[in-house]
């Protein structure tokens, strides 16, 4: 896996890549989130330095196959910890988190993978948010 220098624009938008490909695949809903939300702006990003980080993220998973349960698109505890961690700041965390929650309902089905992010990044940045969202883990039938 790729490191980026902590608090840099490049970690914030892996996190946002993190976020899109949760559920398996970005949909339009979860673009237009993005664009609508203007948070690449917010971090200093382009939407071309965005899509790049978005493809070496892409790989990056492909290559972390420790890292990754390609059977439910699942990525690992320590994955995902590891590209939260690269956000320490608070600020940066709060606009990255109401994004990631904005991103995970767009398309209007809260998975398991998304579910899982909102999780670790509550859990690892230490926010006490009030979920627009229910989050409860899926009872198997």
């Amino acid at each position: 896996m790729r490191h980026y220098e902590t608090d840099s624009a490049h970690a914030a938008a892996r996190v946002l890549s993190l976020a899109l490909m949760a559920d398996g695949v970005p949909d339009k809903a979860e673009f237009d989130c993005l664009r609508r939300l203007r948070t690449l702006e917010e971090i200093g990003i382009d939407e071309e330095l965005f899509d790049n980080i978005l493809q070496r993220f892409c790989q990056d998973v492909e290559q972390s196959v420790g890292y990754f349960d390609a059977l439910q698109y699942r990525l690992s505890n320590d994955f995902v910890d590891a590209l939260l961690d690269e956000v320490q700041d608070p600020h940066s965390q709060r606009i990255l988190l109401r994004t990631i929650v904005e991103i995970a309902i767009a398309d209007g089905c809260l998975s398991e993978g998304e579910k899982q992010l909102l999780s670790r990044a509550s859990t690892r940045w230490g926010t006490d948010t009030q979920w627009p969202v229910r989050i409860r883990p899926t009872v198997p039938s």
